[in-house]
């Protein structure tokens, strides 16, 4: 722990067992205090100071949205997101925090790859809210999520809100819409076909998947040992001890090449959709912190 924390620590302490038991208004004040911490990006005190005060906020309903909030926005920079969701999900409609606390209640389920939570989340506040002034965000959100579920239906429902006018949301709607081309264009490679493909030609099947340089490697390295027992098999016979250990040697290569094509197709369409689903989640959140923070 360092010497701030302490400092902060003994300051929460302080507090809690002085200033708030002789002030009049000691609810408010608690509040007011606790959004100073938040605002400070004190987050360990923040919620050490809830965890101190606990019987006081449960006691004080009318602060309760402000409350869920703070905790909720606490937990979410502590990249606590189930927490986050649980305390952001608790503000109500009246409160001035209720916005914000949608869309960064659907960012938390959204990264936890609760995708259908969020989906739900944001469609029933534009149901509860036609005509709101985060129509576009909303948009970008949605048709984000659609992609992270591969939905291009969904995707192209929401995309057709896309503007492209305010800095917010420009760039991530070419983004989403340069990923929605590229997943769409996207055909799933066949581990049978690269097997197929390195069987035929050594190394064949890893350019296949785009791997070219290990391709012509395999091909090479399969090649070599293929002319090698070849020649033994020319000069000495097939019972030779050279032919049988090149030949030995050029069968491992071969089935491992054969094999590892196969495996490298799984390799490179997880690779694949994990580069896109984090480059979506990015579009999606860049918008959000930028315009509500």
């Amino acid at each position: 722990m360092t010497k701030s924390f302490y400092a902060a620590l003994f300051f929460v302490c302080l507090y809690t067992s002085c200033f708030s038991q002789t002030t009049g208004n000691g609810a408010s004040d608690d509040i007011d205090f606790a959004f100073y911490l938040f605002e400070e990006r004190k987050y360990d005190e923040t919620i050490l100071f809830f965890e101190q005060n606990i019987l006081n906020f449960k006691q004080n309903t009318s602060a309760f949205d402000s409350i869920s909030y703070i905790l909720g926005m606490t937990h979410y920079y502590r990249k606590e997101l189930e927490k986050s969701a649980f305390h952001l999900s608790n503000v109500s409609k009246s409160s001035a925090f209720y916005d914000k606390s949608i869309f960064f209640t659907a960012l938390d389920y959204t990264h936890l790859g609760e995708y259908s939570k969020a989906q739900t989340i944001l469609e029933n506040y534009s149901t509860a809210t036609p005509n709101s002034n985060y129509d576009e965000l909303l948009a970008v959100n949605l048709a984000g999520i659609g992609l992270l579920q591969r939905d291009f239906d969904m995707f192209d429902r929401h995309a057709k809100n896309f503007r492209f006018e305010q800095y917010y949301y420009a760039n991530s709607q070419s983004q989403l819409i340069n990923a929605r081309k590229e997943l769409y264009d996207f055909r799933k490679k066949s581990p049978f076909a690269a097997g197929t493909f390195s069987a035929i030609v050594p190394g064949a099947g890893k350019i296949y998947t785009g791997q070219i340089g290990e391709g012509v490697a395999a091909f090479l390295t399969v090649g070599v040992l293929a002319a090698i027992t070849a020649e033994n098999w020319t000069k000495n016979g097939i019972a030779d001890w050279k032919t049988i250990t090149f030949g030995s040697v050029f069968t491992i290569f071969y089935i491992g090449n054969i094999v590892g094509s196969a495996a490298t197709v799984k390799i490179y369409r997880n690779q694949f959709n994990d580069r896109q689903n984090n480059t979506i989640l990015l579009d999606i959140h860049l918008p959000v912190r930028a315009l509500f923070e």
